[in-house]
């Protein structure tokens, strides 16, 4: 629809004044709707692109979950062990076990005591220990 102003010629005052401006609307809201839609494919291709990061996340969790003999509990960990935890249920973050409680550790996230997590057992994927990395606690 542009090709009618490629040569860079104004729209003039005369007879064509309207026809060339209603082409020119009609050209912008199709550029218009194309840029929506490319923006739009965009959007779907990163979301797609994220959830199969997330599923196959979940997946890798499920499958060291699954392999477990039995659940961890506060017999397996010593202050100063490495946890790897999980976080939601795609993230995971490593910490230096702070303190073994009944239910939880509280593990140390490096601010003086302020902002130290406390962790459920049941969100523990593995446990380092002398350079020792377990995931199952039966192999403890």
């Amino acid at each position: 629809m542009y090709e009618r102003f490629a040569g860079g010629q104004p729209i003039v005052p005369g007879h064509s004044r309207r026809s060339a401006l209603r082409t020119k609307r009609r050209a912008d809201a199709a550029s218009d709707r194309a840029i929506d839609a490319y923006k739009e494919a965009e959007r779907a291709r990163r979301r797609a692109s994220w959830l199969e990061a997330a599923a196959d996340a979940q997946a890798e969790i499920g499958d060291i979950v699954a392999t477990r003999a039995r659940p961890w509990e506060p017999t397996d960990f010593q202050v100063g062990d490495t946890v790897t935890v999980r976080v939601y249920t795609t993230g995971t973050s490593t910490y230096r076990v702070k303190r073994v409680n009944k239910k939880t550790l509280t593990l140390d996230g490096g601010g003086g005591g302020w902002d130290d997590p406390k962790r459920e057992y049941e969100r523990v994927l593995s446990r380092t220990r002398d350079g020792i990395t377990i995931t199952n606690p039966a192999d403890a």
